[in-house]
């Protein structure tokens, strides 16, 4: 049994293999700066640019709308009766929800 792993060991290609494996578990289990750290900060850094990306596509859709907004009284007063349900004080406003919304709400809760 001695004989056998002196004989692998002595071996120039299982040397080679075993070294490798060594550096292979000593880069995956070191203490800072492993593999799953890297695979970590790519996630990480994939999320923040998609989130970046997100935010300013919003920021030009709210500079589009301000700029509309600023120009045209009728469009403003389109816009916050659309987005803040806001109204006149002489009328009513009747919220009409799709089946479909309801259910949506219903499975999140």
């Amino acid at each position: 049994m001695k004989q056998k792993l002196l004989d692998i060991i002595k071996n120039p290609k299982t040397r080679y293999i075993l070294v490798f494996i060594l550096f292979v578990l000593l880069m995956c289990f070191s203490k800072e700066k492993n593999i799953f750290y890297y695979h970590h900060l790519t996630k990480q850094k994939k999320e923040l640019e998609y989130r970046k990306s997100f935010y300013l596509d919003e920021i030009q859709k709210d500079s589009t709308n301000t700029s509309i907004i600023q120009k045209d009284l009728d469009a403003a007063e389109k816009y916050g009766r659309e987005q803040y349900l806001m109204k006149r004080d002489n009328e009513d406003i009747f919220i009409i929800r799709h089946a479909e919304d309801s259910l949506i709400k219903n499975t999140i809760k």
